[in-house]
């Protein structure tokens, strides 16, 4: 689930998921005790390695509070190259204004080249995913000098791929700006800013194991990694899973961005519930029609009912251990529901039951969800007014991306609605009134196809729609459906093929990591195992 989320999504907005949770998102989970806790310069398992990053101490692995090399470089090469966003606030932290003075003292042969890669590559009205595209890129490569990716650059996600070719101009750039010495120097700011998160983190991270009562150690072999980056623009919070790993990167601000921190760290303790539990969460899947009304919820929340499940769990769990007045969760639930979280009032009543007994949170999981009754959620959903779309950026064509959005709206619900020759209408038509490069009206065009029984014309779509797609959830599904395509045709190395790309980024995703994990147990289609 993408935590789908940041900064460039605000995190606890329902409508940005992946920001936070949006991007793209951008998710979560895994748990520590007080006194387990480490911050830590481990690596982290599986293909997708931490890259190397400096800090102080090295307890037990776990959680992860460092600065990143990888991060710093990437974000030195662009404030040099004109990032400038930001630049002016105040955040009681001088090392970015400090580093910025020190490169424009150097002679980089490579700076032109740099300068034009940033100008041709910039996100317009979009700060957070200007950043967002580098933050993904660092965080998916090794260490420097060579800066070599992590995985296949074919694989990266949309948005890395998008500025890959920036790891030529930064290895040049690594050089002659010196950056060994320069990160070296940096090393006494960033632990400062590593002891000023470091007590307050650990007191709330411990404190949500304690509401959890998950057992002590239960990593699954997977970390959290917080990435303090004091090169960019102040008060982001980007968040990103990749493979079994959580990462959120956070940028300066006078007052640390600790609800943001938990809020991550209970989606990594609770993603993996989601998915274990997908099949009692269909069993409430008709709600999803409900959500699916609600204009300012986020379109991953709306087509992945088990994501949605778990932001409504969590949002009504940081009411509860905020020991929030009545009055004022009453006002926040009203909030969550008005922007499509419709079963946070649920989960809220729910944990006031939770509390009163001794299980942990994953014990109390299944029998809470299986409670849910559709049909008095329903009756308690009818009079809400749901909240008005967020407004578009004030240098947009309101009318013309209204029209859109109307449309690929509209077709998504024909799909949800099994209608697949009205909903083949709308994506054409929005691919005739807005360009052939719509994403979301090719994937539409893609499902379309394969559910309607035509694998070829189904693949030439979702090709064309990974040509296309900077949506992180579409991208994923898209290698997923061409996994079962090509399973279903006999190719059973193609189809792991994309099992395998889809896998660095399903983890956002319930349901798409259900999807993987499936398609690489066993051929999509074929008898399931004994």
């Amino acid at each position: 689930m993408a935590l789908r989320s940041p900064r460039r999504l605000p995190p606890l907005d329902p409508t940005n998921p992946r920001a936070f949770a949006g991007g793209l998102l951008w998710r979560r989970r895994f748990f520590l005790s007080a006194f387990c806790i480490g911050w830590a310069v481990a690596p982290l398992p599986g293909a997708w390695a931490a890259p190397r990053a400096a800090t102080a101490e090295q307890p037990q692995p776990g959680v992860v509070l460092e600065g990143n090399e990888q991060i710093y470089c990437v974000l030195a090469a662009l404030n040099a190259a004109g990032y400038d966003a930001g630049l002016g606030v105040d955040t009681g932290n001088s090392t970015r204004r400090e580093v910025r003075a020190l490169l424009a003292r150097k002679s980089i042969v490579v700076l032109p080249g740099l300068q034009r890669f940033y100008s041709e590559h910039r996100v317009a009205n979009n700060p957070g995913a200007d950043l967002g595209q580098y933050i993904s890129l660092a965080l998916l490569l090794g260490s420097p000098p060579d800066f070599k990716f992590t995985v296949p650059q074919a694989d990266l996600p949309p948005d890395a791929k998008d500025v890959a070719g920036l790891i030529l101009l930064l290895k040049s750039f690594y050089n002659q700006a010196n950056l060994l010495d320069s990160w070296a120097q940096a090393q006494g700011r960033y632990q400062a800013e590593v002891e000023r998160y470091s007590d307050p983190v650990r007191r709330r991270i411990s404190l949500a194991d304690a509401y959890l009562r998950f057992p002590s150690g239960a990593y699954l072999g997977r970390t959290y990694a917080i990435y303090l980056d004091l090169l960019g623009e102040p008060g982001q919070i980007q968040a990103r899973i990749y493979g079994q790993n959580y990462y959120l990167v956070v940028t300066p601000s006078k007052e640390p961005k600790l609800e943001e921190i938990r809020h991550q760290y209970l989606h990594f303790r609770l993603d993996p519930l989601a998915a274990k539990y997908a099949p009692e969460i269909h069993q409430k899947i008709e709600l999803q029609a409900i959500a699916r009304g609600a204009p300012s919820l986020a379109r991953d929340f709306k087509e992945d009912f088990p994501l949605l499940v778990t932001e409504c769990l969590i949002r009504a769990a940081e009411l509860r251990m905020d020991k929030s007045p009545k009055a004022q969760a009453e006002k926040t639930l009203e909030e969550l529901t008005a922007g499509g979280l419709i079963l946070a009032r649920y989960f809220y009543e729910a944990l006031a039951t939770y509390g009163e007994q001794d299980t942990s949170l994953s014990v109390f999981y299944k029998p809470m969800v299986l409670a849910i009754k559709p049909r008095e959620e329903r009756q308690r959903l009818a009079n809400v007014k749901f909240s008005p779309p967020p407004q578009p950026a004030p240098d947009a064509s309101a009318q013309g991306l209204s029209e859109e959005e109307r449309l690929l709206n509209q077709g998504d619900n024909y799909i949800a609605q099994g209608k697949y020759s009205e909903a083949k209408a709308v994506f054409q038509s929005a691919l005739e009134k807005f360009g052939p490069k719509s994403e979301r009206a090719l994937y539409g065009l893609a499902v379309v196809a394969a559910n309607t029984r035509k694998p070829d014309l189904a693949e030439e779509y979702f090709l064309k729609t990974l040509e296309a797609a900077r949506d992180l959830r579409i991208a994923t599904w898209s290698h997923i459906y061409l996994g079962r395509l090509y399973d279903l045709k006999g190719n059973r190395q193609q189809a792991l093929g994309q099992y395998r790309v889809a896998s660095l980024t399903a983890a956002a995703f319930p349901e798409a990591l259900r999807a993987v994990e499936g398609g690489m147990q066993q051929p999509f289609g074929s008898k399931p195992k004994e």
